[in-house]
């Protein structure tokens, strides 16, 4: 009898995960050209950094990676959900980081780990979620460490990803093939984001941009001669998965 009833409750964590994906994932974009799926870095092709460079030379990026983003024709939808940081200093809440200003960004006050929620008001189906991080723009405030959980609410939010940060200076895309190989979506309406370690044993943390696609059915838009200037093999190269 038990059986039967067992059969009738949904598996709610089975529908926000339903294969079972790699949960370690090794950042590092001067290591793109090892293709894998489920991570993408906006750069150019053969790009090479330099820790001399003017910080407004790292932080074009972040610009160059919105116009790109936005041509692919999927919905942006980070601003239909509640977001919410653990802390944020005087000036920096986490609005600065979901912004199109590079020079803004959420920084936390207060002790280890920091943690970020986002909250939709009914499940959403995530084709991609962008981070902006550059390590040599914010040095010791930059994430060594990000846990990423996500569910259909706080209580049964399960872990998703824990992302290595070893060497990242653009937008990073988080795909979800490894997730759902039929659609390659994360369905879901609430996500959690844990930061317990950042570089050089930082305190506190920068986050410059965050952002969450829908997908469209509508076809993308002319990206007006931007990806011209950014060979799609360079822009959406990934990295193994460690």
């Amino acid at each position: 009898m038990l059986d039967g009833w067992q059969e009738l409750i949904p598996d709610v964590k089975a529908k926000v995960f339903p294969a079972k994906p790699n949960q370690y994932l090794v950042l590092d974009d001067e290591q793109a050209e090892f293709n894998s799926s489920g991570v993408t870095y906006i750069r150019t092709p053969n790009e090479e950094y330099d820790d001399e460079a003017a910080t407004e030379n790292y932080l074009e990026k972040y610009t160059q990676g919105l116009e790109v983003m936005s041509s692919q024709g999927h919905i942006d939808v980070t601003n239909l959900a509640y977001w919410k940081a653990s802390s944020q200093k005087d000036g920096n809440p986490i609005s600065r980081a979901l912004d199109d200003n590079p020079n803004t960004f959420w920084q936390s006050d207060g002790l280890q780990p920091h943690t970020i929620e986002v909250s939709f008001s009914k499940r959403v189906e995530i084709v991609q979620f962008a981070l902006f991080l550059s390590l040599v723009v914010d040095e010791s405030y930059t994430p060594q460490i990000i846990k990423i959980y996500a569910g259909h609410s706080a209580s049964d939010a399960t872990l998703y990803k824990t992302l290595e940060v070893r060497n990242v200076n653009c937008w990073v895309v988080l795909t979800f093939e490894d997730n759902r190989p039929e659609d390659s979506l994360l369905k879901c309406q609430y996500i959690r984001m844990i930061i317990p370690v950042n570089h050089e044993n930082g305190k506190d943390t920068h986050l410059r941009g965050a952002r969450l696609y829908a997908l469209s059915l509508k076809p993308p838009v002319d990206s007006s001669g931007v990806l011209d200037s950014f060979p799609m093999g360079a822009l959406f190269s990934g990295f193994s998965v460690r």
